[in-house]
């Protein structure tokens, strides 16, 4: 596997704590069901959210899933050959694998392109469906606050700058809400979640930009 990626690199300056959030997948899949047999991972972009992971479970069956031919060309670069890694370009609801076929499903930064709900919580119930019973289901998206956006728009520049990302590209960032990407507050990713079917919602990661959330299927 090579050594880190440009997107990477790129998105840990976007990413509010982006390298402890890839580390803290891995871990919450080992706590709620120990070593997997199969993943998916759904917008797996160039590959860098899911690699602490393919590292952690070397046994694992992985099926990595991207819109963008790009970015899978990209990954199957960075990744190398890893055994019993699979790629595949489709959309979350688009997607059509086996029910009930995957002990884990992660959704890192991808499900907050939709801007219909209709089909946000289609390519969630998808997700559903091609887990199993008792299976894990990880969603990372950026995140929306009523009441307090301003203070943690703050929170977030002085991240970004913190971490060296030029005043333009800080700009756009925050210009790409509701214009690129559609976030939702906590509460609404929690109804979402549970109009899918999954239960034991919780949240297990959380920054001034962003949310995860774990949800297990019965």
């Amino acid at each position: 596997m090579e050594s880190e990626t440009t997107q990477e690199i790129g998105m840990s300056k976007r990413i509010t704590d982006y390298y402890s959030l890839r580390e803290s997948i891995p871990n919450l899949v080992a706590e709620r069901i120990g070593e997997p047999e199969r993943w998916l991972d759904i917008g797996c972009g160039m590959g860098g959210s899911i690699r602490k992971s393919l590292e952690r479970f070397p046994g694992a069956a992985f099926t990595l899933v991207d819109p963008s031919e790009d970015n899978l060309s990209v990954a199957k670069d960075s990744i190398g050959d890893w055994q019993g890694c699979e790629f595949i370009r489709s959309t979350s609801d688009a997607l059509r694998l086996e029910d009930g076929s995957f002990d884990v499903i992660s959704c890192i930064l991808s499900h907050h392109y939709y801007s219909d709900m209709d089909l946000k919580l289609e390519a969630v119930r998808n997700c559903f469906r091609m887990l199993r019973s008792g299976g894990v289901f990880i969603t990372v998206e950026h995140t929306r606050y009523d009441s307090s956006q301003p203070e943690k728009d703050a929170e977030w520049v002085d991240y970004m700058r913190g971490m060296g990302l030029e005043e333009e590209s800080i700009k756009e960032m925050l210009d790409r809400r509701g214009t690129f990407y559609y976030p939702l507050t906590e509460e609404e990713h929690i109804c979402l979640m549970e109009k899918a079917g999954f239960c034991d919602i919780q949240v297990f990661w959380r920054t001034c930009s962003d949310i995860g959330l774990v949800a297990t299927k019965r």
